[in-house]
């Protein structure tokens, strides 16, 4: 039948709906709308469940383990320590280290070590048994340093002005001796030689050490 007007068709069908026996044996069919779910796969629309905890952790944790790795590898800075020399006359054969100062010179007055090497004669050694060094050529020497290098077992400072911090403790011409090193703080070559008490105040000293 062919319905020109829709609005006459609760009319015509007295609001009642008739099933035909191929319509009840279909029962367990689908429906439309089942029909409808159960066919082709719609795409869903992913929801963006952000956890910005979570992903601050694992922004964290990473930069972490980044900075783990660069420390761990990271190769460690050699420590170098720098080596000190000295600019000093004779060969100290036999670890007798000798302080004096001159400013304006290179070594010792010549006259004055002509005069030390006439008093180490007395004492049968010569300047290859001895290191003389002039510590107005070394200012910024420290002791521990003139001992790490000449490794005295002797120690002889010709004047005032050769006494570094250490050696400070030393009385004047009276000899310290400790655990076998011998140390003499006496006047210099100078004074020496214009005083004839202060060079016989050496030399009592000297014949010991």
């Amino acid at each position: 039948m062919i319905i020109e007007n829709p609005a006459a068709l609760p009319f015509i069908l007295n609001e009642q709906i008739y099933l035909s026996k191929s319509d009840i044996g279909n029962l367990e069919a689908p429906s439309p709308v089942a029909a409808i779910v159960d066919g082709p796969p719609v795409a869903e629309i992913p929801v963006i469940d952000a956890q910005p905890e979570v992903a601050q952790v694992l922004v964290v944790e990473s930069a972490q383990a980044v900075i783990e790795t660069s420390v761990v590898s990271e190769p460690e800075p050699s420590i170098q320590t720098p080596v000190t020399s000295f600019n000093y006359s004779g060969k100290n054969g036999k670890a007798f280290l000798i302080v004096c100062h001159y400013p304006g010179l290179e070594g010792m007055d010549e006259k004055h070590l002509a005069a030390l090497t006439n008093t180490l004669q007395r004492k049968q050694l010569s300047l290859d048994d001895v290191a003389i060094i002039n510590l107005a050529q070394h200012a910024g020497a420290t002791a521990k340093q003139l001992h790490a290098f000449f490794k005295p077992t002797k120690l002889l400072i010709l004047g005032k002005q050769g006494i570094l911090p250490g050696w400070d403790t030393l009385v004047f011409n009276q000899l310290l001796e400790k655990n076998g090193f011998k140390a003499l703080l006496t006047d210099s070559f100078a004074d020496m030689m214009a005083d004839r008490e202060k060079a016989k105040a050496f030399w009592e000293q000297m014949k010991q050490l």
